[in-house]
């Protein structure tokens, strides 16, 4: 697993722990790793590069593969440079994983890839709700994305089934959910403009609950959208977790201050793009945390 450390990584790691499933962890520092996620095997260094020729040997060992480690919500300023990193790490570490994937003798069953919904164009009339067939967007965030996912895809020409998370904003104790409540609590809340736009979520246990989906249902293959089927608008968010923190909802957001929180990820989260879980629900899953106010109350409250 790479990303292991990040909020998502560390909830899956811990059902991995739970369900004595073994695994080993890919980080940029292993050190950390080890002291924050207990329980892998063994810890080694990951870093995003072109050729991954450096872990075939670990690729060798395991029956999948899980990349979680290309955030797009990364703080940092709106410029070329930031932008660079992110496309470095989103792509070019996942050609680094499939490289080594393609090197190896034996090859593992699946590999799971984090995505976005950032994949799909931004719709700010809030009408559209789209489903894993729906084409990519033509901003930046979106083509970053789809060359992204194209990177992963290369493992199905490897006889390795491929599924590609296209996920939205994770709500659990920490990350992206932190900065926004922190606006919030300090009087920006307001709903990002306009008003209508969808604002995708999915709860932390249900983003595990199709990470393992998608790691045990050999069916399940190709794009999974990781959203609620409970869809929301932009206002309805920001009015619901206004409500959970007992704030009122306050001012919009500068985009100067998103921007500075969220780097190039300011685009994912403030700018809605509407999906639904179509594939996800078709393959019979059964959300834990469907409706936004017991989402935000147990990620809050965690």
């Amino acid at each position: 697993m790479t990303g292991a450390s990040g909020l998502v990584g560390r909830a899956l790691c811990g059902a991995l722990v739970s369900e004595g499933v073994p695994f080993r962890v890919l980080s940029r520092d292993p050190i950390r790793a080890e002291r924050v996620v207990p329980g892998a095997a063994s810890y080694h260094l990951w870093q995003p590069i072109e050729r991954g020729n450096v872990w075939t040997d670990l690729v060798e060992e395991a029956r999948a593969i899980v990349h979680l480690a290309s955030p797009l919500i990364v703080p940092g300023r709106w410029n070329d440079a930031h932008r660079q990193e992110l496309y470095d790490s989103c792509v070019m570490g996942t050609r680094g994983v499939v490289s080594a994937l393609a090197q190896a003798s034996s090859r593992p069953e699946v590999l799971v890839c984090a995505s976005s919904v950032a994949y799909y164009a931004f719709d700010p009339t809030g009408e559209l709700q789209v489903a894993e067939d729906a084409p990519a967007g033509q901003d930046f965030v979106s083509r970053l994305v789809a060359d992204w996912e194209a990177e992963a895809a290369r493992a199905e020409q490897h006889g390795v089934r491929v599924v590609l998370l296209r996920t939205a904003l994770v709500l659990g104790r920490g990350g992206p959910l932190w900065r926004i409540r922190r606006a919030a609590s300090l009087g920006m809340g307001g709903p990002q403009s306009p008003r209508r736009q969808r604002q995708p979520w999915i709860h932390l246990d249900d983003e595990i609950g199709l990470l393992l989906m998608a790691l045990g249902d050999s069916r399940v293959s190709g794009a999974l959208n990781g959203v609620s089927p409970h869809s929301v608008t932009s206002a309805e968010f920001m009015e619901s977790l206004c409500a959970r923190l007992g704030v009122p909802p306050g001012v919009r957001p500068p985009d100067w201050l998103m921007r500075s929180r969220f780097g190039t990820g300011a685009i994912a989260v403030t700018q809605g793009r509407g999906a639904v879980p179509a594939r996800a629900q078709a393959r019979g899953y059964a959300f834990q945390i469907p409706a936004l106010e017991d989402a935000l109350w147990r990620a809050l409250a965690a």
